[in-house]
């Protein structure tokens, strides 16, 4: 079998198991050996662990969907409104798969390489326009990000330090509408009429 082969089978093995079991800690190394149809050794060999292949197989699932996210929006939405329902509907994907998610996140956060800012990095620079770096939009894009994923991973300190659930659907929202409050406050026709207010 080739090599690339027998990587891909591998992944697409877990990928499959975590879609079927929907928890990390029901699948062993050997279960995913016997679905890719290899011998044990070879997870080892193409991911390093059974971890590492876990957090892989996640991350393919959650970018995958990012990708589909990114091309949905209407092409006359504002940069705005396709960042909110961006990262609304991968808030939506992140819970449901909560248990896989949160067991990846540490991962993501301290070894992982850097993927999902560049997803909303195209928005931020199109909200933005010229007025900010790009040094500026891709500090916004790790911040959205990272505040998203420690929300999930840490839902039971936010609770007691925002009183805010995540796993409510309402208050999720709530959350993000807030965010974007915070880096994208309004785009160009909406500052000019906030100006005019003032």
């Amino acid at each position: 079998m080739p090599a690339e082969h027998a990587k891909e089978q591998i992944l697409g093995a877990t990928i499959h198991l975590l879609n079927q079991e929907g928890n990390t800690s029901n699948i062993t190394a050997r279960k995913i050996a016997a679905e890719a149809h290899v011998n044990l050794a070879m997870i080892n060999y193409y991911f390093g662990s059974k971890d590492a292949l876990i957090h892989s197989a996640v991350d393919t699932i959650i970018n995958e969907r990012a990708q589909e996210l990114k091309q949905a929006d209407p092409p006359d939405a504002s940069a705005r409104d396709k960042l909110k329902n961006f990262l609304t509907q991968l808030s939506d994907l992140t819970l449901k798969y909560t248990k896989l998610t949160k067991a990846s996140i540490p991962y993501v956060l301290l070894q992982g390489d850097i993927d999902l800012p560049h997803y909303i990095l195209p928005f931020i620079r199109e909200h933005y326009r010229e007025s900010r770096s790009e040094t500026e939009c891709r500090i916004i894009a790790y911040q959205l990000i990272s505040f998203c994923q420690l929300a999930f991973y840490r839902s039971t300190d936010f609770m007691r330090y925002l009183s805010l659930d995540v796993s409510d659907k309402l208050q999720r929202d709530d959350m993000l509408d807030t965010l974007l409050k915070l880096h994208l406050p309004f785009d160009e026709k909406e500052g000019n009429e906030e100006g005019g207010r003032q």
